[in-house]
């Protein structure tokens, strides 16, 4: 049978950040937005993100990107009056002279962009973050810009927003196939119910895939295993909450403060992979634990202890475990992929959903309703992998996905040395 709901413009699927900012944006435009979620908003990996934010990146263009997040941030908190933003500024660690050239260039690039970034040492780094080792440390840059975003809150507000300017949104309400005729996206089946609209997004993050997939897509996505912890505040070992982000790549780690503690996030090399097909229909996220016994988490640990040492006294802390989802490149997939029009992909983030997602937004926004976006989208491309052989198979995608995380913090040889 077919929905009775009057004249929808955009069914955006997902109700994690993505299809929140996308909805936010949409609405702001005047389009009438209907979004759909499977189990509750924001209880997928959106729940589950540190949202770490660095302005500066490999390349001019998505540098561009990450400072245009922040300057919707700074919008979206003055319409909703919440702080969304923590401004502590951000370090990157180097530990060995190939890291400190990459950290040269890296300040380097970032000067030539005008953002504020400088190299510093160790003394600066002892007196900026106290509680945070330093020794081994050949040079750092210092971004004070940069910070990290609360997730939860800045999902909240997109909904809210979202919701003022007209969006309807359903929980609870799992998508069974896209709906397709002559080629052109027709709406969705949910719930047995065909629910029509000219467009569809896609944003349903590790599910993007499977979602894909009921119009005959393939969509170049794996789900990847991540894991952080978070100290609870000890009145031993004090971490001023303006502490600034830390990255170290050479022992494959990030932190930012916490709630009066510190939060320490990993980039293992040998990540675990999921199938989401596999996974029950009711899967909830957010009940995800580590083992015991688990060996990622025991190295994380370890490597936390080594550059923050009050860790090594006993210092309680919690495990967080969720999913991301990757790409070969580890660059997200955005846009229209030839079969469907109409049917828009926007997945596969790769952990940067959260910091990403106030542009990328605004570049689903400008896709849908110009055609184009006001930024390079060569990257960006949903259709780039499109026929490319080696790229169209679970195996294949797995396997590279899984190559993309294992390197995007690419560890030095033996930690235990550095």
């Amino acid at each position: 049978m077919s929905s009775t709901t009057p004249s929808i413009d955009v069914i955006v699927i997902g109700g994690g950040i993505a299809g929140a900012s996308i909805a936010y944006q949409l609405t702001k435009r005047g389009q009438r937005i209907l979004v759909l979620e499977r189990h509750l908003l924001g209880s997928g990996s959106t729940g589950r993100a540190a949202g770490l934010l660095g302005q500066l990146r490999g390349t001019e263009a998505a540098t561009r990107m990450m400072m245009d997040s922040l300057r919707i941030v700074r919008e979206v908190e003055g319409r909703t009056g919440r702080q969304l933003f923590v401004e502590t500024g951000s370090l990157r660690l180097a530990t060995t002279p190939e890291r400190a050239a990459d950290v040269e260039k890296h300040v380097a690039f970032g000067k030539s962009l005008g953002l504020d970034i400088d190299l510093i040492g160790r003394e600066e780094l002892r007196r900026i973050i106290p509680h945070m080792r330093a020794d081994d440390v050949l040079t750092a840059s210092h971004c004070p810009t940069d910070g990290h975003l609360m997730p939860s809150e800045l999902h909240d507000a997109f909904v809210a927003l979202a919701r003022a300017q007209g969006a309807e949104v359903r929980t609870r309400s799992p998508v069974e196939e896209i709906a397709v005729r002559s080629g052109r996206v027709a709406g969705v089946r949910c719930r047995g119910e065909l629910i029509e609209a000219p467009v569809v997004v896609n944003a349903t993050g590790p599910w993007s895939y499977l979602v894909a997939a009921t119009a005959g897509a393939t969509l170049q996505t794996c789900a990847l295993g991540h894991y952080y912890i978070t100290t609870a505040p000890d009145p031993r070992f004090r971490v001023d909450p303006m502490s600034p982000a830390v990255r170290d790549h050479d022992h494959r780690i990030y932190s930012r403060p916490e709630v009066g503690g510190i939060l320490v996030g990993t980039y293992e090399a040998e990540p675990r992979q999921y199938e989401m097909a596999d996974m029950p229909e009711d899967f909830d996220m957010s009940t995800m634990t580590a083992e015991r016994d688990n060996m990622t988490v025991a190295l994380l640990v370890e490597a936390a202890a080594h550059r923050f040492p009050f860790l090594e006294n006993d210092v309680p802390f919690q495990v967080t475990h969720g999913i991301m989802t990757f790409t070969p490149n580890a660059s997200p997939l955005c846009g229209e992929i030839p079969g469907a029009k109409g049917f828009f992909h926007c997945a596969g983030f790769s952990g940067h959903g959260i910091v990403r997602s106030p542009a990328i937004g605004v570049i689903m926004a400008d896709l849908i309703l110009q055609g184009r976006a006001g930024y390079d989208m060569e990257a960006l491309r949903a259709d780039r992998y499109f026929e490319l052989p080696g790229f169209q198979t679970r195996a294949e995608i797995r396997a590279k996905g899984r190559t993309a995380y294992a390197g995007y913090y690419g560890g030095k040889k033996d930690p235990k040395k550095g």
